[in-house]
C-alpha cells in the first residue's frame, strides 16, 4: 500500500505531481462524505433538510479546521526533521503530537457541547430548521477526537513522504459512509441525524484501520515510550506552529461563518442554493487544495534539506498548475453551471437554482487567484512563518464581517457571492509582497517568482 515519494530530490514537478495526485482523490473521497450526505438528503428528505445542513456547514469547518490546522501545523515540523532524515526527532514530533491533540481534541468537545445551542441563536438559524441543524452538528462534533486523531495520522504519513495510504483508507471508508446515509435515511428513517451518524461511524473505521496499518506497515514511524516524554522546548515549537496554522484556519471558518449569518437570513430556499453550490465548489477546488496540501510537505521537506532553490521552484509550479486548471474550469461552469447545480441538490424549484447558478459564476473566475493565495499562505507557514499568514487571515476575516454588514444587506444574495472573490485579491496581493521579500530566500541569494 506503501510507496515512499522522494520530495527532495529528481524533478519536483513530478515530485508535486505524483505526490498530490493520491491527496486528490484523498480530499475527493473525503469530499464525497459531506456531498453524498447533500445528494441523499436533497432527493430524500427535501430542501428544508438539505437548508438544515448548510446552515451549520461553516460551524463544522470552523471546528474540524482548527483541529486538522493545529495537526497540519505539527506536521510541518514533522516533514522538516524527514527532510533533514532526524529520524528520531520525527517519532518524537509524532509522539508529543498525540499528547497535544488528545488535550485539543477535549477541550474543543467541552466547549461545542457547552455553547452550540448558543451558537447555532447567533447564526440566527431559521427556526423551522434550527432543531434539525442541532441533532446534525451535535452528532459531529461528539467525534471531534475521530476526526482529529485520524487527520493527525495520515498528517504523520504524508510529512513522511507517503500519500498513498490515507487515500486508500479513504476509499473504503467512502464506500461504507454512503451505505450507512442510505440505510440510515431510506431505511431506518433518522432524517438528518442518520448521514451525521453515518459520517462518524466511517470517521472511526478510517482512524482505526490507518493506526493497525501503521503498527504493522510502518513500525518505523510509531514512537517509543520515551518518545512521548514531556520535552518543553519541542512542545513549544509544536505548540506554537500548530497555533499559528489552527489560528489561520479558524480566522478564515470564522469569516465564513459570520458569512453564512448574511446567508440564513435570506431564507432557506437561498440557503439551500446555496448549500448546494457549495458542495460544487468544494469538489472543483479539489485540484487546487490537493495541490496546497503537496506544496506543504514539499515545502518543508526541502526547507529541512536546505534545498531552497528548489522550494521556490515547486511554489511556482504549483501556482501555474492553479493558473491553467482555473481558466478551464471558467468556461466549464459558464456552460453547465445550472444543471450541475440541479444535480447536486436534487431540487428543480427555480430560486434554488438561481441561487447556486450565480453563486458558481461568479467565484470560480477568481480560481486562479485562490491557487496563489493557497499555495504562498501555506508555502510561509511550511518556511517557518508564522504572522504573515495568520495575518492575511485576518485580513479575510475582516473582509467577510464588512461585506456581511455592510454591502449584504443593501445588495442581498449577490453580496454573498462577490464577498470572497474581493477578499481574494485582497490577501493574494498582501501575500505575494511578504513572499518576495522572504528572508530565506534573500540569505541564499534567490529571486523566487510566483509563475
Amino acid at each position: 500500500m506503501f510507496k515512499q515519494q522522494s520530495l527532495t530530490s529528481g524533478s519536483y514537478k513530478r515530485a508535486l505531481i505524483l505526490f498530490a495526485i493520491p491527496l486528490f482523490f484523498s480530499q475527493l473521497f473525503q469530499t464525497l462524505y459531506n456531498t453524498c450526505d447533500t445528494i441523499i438528503i436533497g432527493y430524500n428528505l427535501g430542501d428544508l433538510a438539505l437548508a438544515s445542513v448548510g446552515a451549520v456547514t461553516s460551524l463544522f469547518d470552523l471546528v474540524v479546521g482548527f483541529s486538522n490546522g493545529f495537526g497540519q501545523g505539527m506536521g510541518v515540523i514533522a516533514a522538516q526533521k524527514y527532510g533533514a532524515k532526524d529520524y528520531k526527532g520525527f517519532r518524537r514530533v509524532v509522539g508529543l503530537s498525540i499528547l497535544l491533540s488528545l488535550i485539543v481534541s477535549v477541550i474543543l468537545s467541552v466547549v461545542m457541547g457547552l455553547c452550540l445551542r448558543p451558537i447555532l441563536t447567533f447564526m440566527r438559524t431559521d427556526p423551522a430548521i434550527f432543531e434539525m441543524s442541532y441533532s446534525y452538528i451535535s452528532i459531529i462534533c461528539m467525534g471531534l477526537s475521530v476526526t482529529v486523531f485520524y487527520n493527525l495520522a495520515a498528517g504523520m504519513l504524508r510529512a513522511a513522504g507517503d500519500s498513498v495510504t490515507p487515500l486508500v483508507i479513504l476509499m473504503i471508508s467512502s464506500v461504507l459512509n454512503i451505505g450507512l446515509d442510505l440505510l440510515f435515511i431510506t431505511t431506518f428513517n433518522m432524517g438528518v441525524a442518520g448521514t451525521a451518524w453515518a459520517t462518524l461511524i466511517a470517521q472511526c473505521v478510517s482512524l482505526v484501520v490507518c493506526v493497525v496499518w501503521v503498527f504493522f506497515k510502518r513500525k518505523d514511524l510509531v514512537p517509543a515510550i520515551s518518545d512521548f516524554k514531556w520535552d518543553g522546548g519541542m512542545v513549544k515549537d509544536l505548540t506554537t506552529m500548530g497555533l499559528s496554522m489552527a489560528l489561520m484556519s479558524s480566522i478564515v471558518s470564522i469569516g465564513t461563518l459570520i458569512l453564512q449569518i448574511g446567508i440564513n437570513v435570506q431564507g432557506y430556499l437561498i440557503v439551500s442554493g446555496h448549500t448546494a453550490a457549495r458542495k460544487l465548489f468544494s469538489i472543483l477546488n479539489l485540484p487546487i487544495f490537493s495541490t496546497m496540501m503537496a506544496t506543504s510537505p514539499f515545502v518543508a521537506q526541502n526547507v529541512g534539506a536546505k534545498e531552497y532553490n528548489r522550494v521556490q521552484q515547486g511554489i511556482a509550479f504549483s501556482n501555474r498548475l492553479g493558473l491553467y486548471y482555473g481558466v478551464i474550469l471558467t468556461v466549464i461552469i459558464y456552460l453547465f453551471a445550472r444543471q450541475i447545480v440541479a444535480l447536486i441538490s436534487g431540487s428543480s424549484t427555480p430560486e434554488v437554482l438561481n441561487t447556486g447558478e450565480l453563486y458558481m459564476k461568479t467565484n470560480v473566475p477568481f480560481f486562479p487567484v485562490l491557487a496563489v493565495l493557497l499555495n504562498l499562505r501555506i508555502s510561509l507557514q511550511s518556511m517557518g512563518q508564522k504572522t504573515v499568514p495568520v495575518t492575511s487571515s485576518v485580513i479575510e476575516l475582516v473582509g467577510k464581517v464588512l461585506f456581511t454588514l455592510v454591502i449584504v444587506p443593501k445588495v442581498g444574495y449577490i453580496g454573498i457571492c462577490f464577498t470572497e472573490p474581493a477578499v481574494w485579491i485582497a490577501m493574494c496581493l498582501f501575500l505575494i509582497y511578504f513572499y518576495l521579500r522572504n528572508p530565506l530566500f534573500k540569505e541564499h541569494h534567490i529571486a523566487p517568482r510566483i509563475f
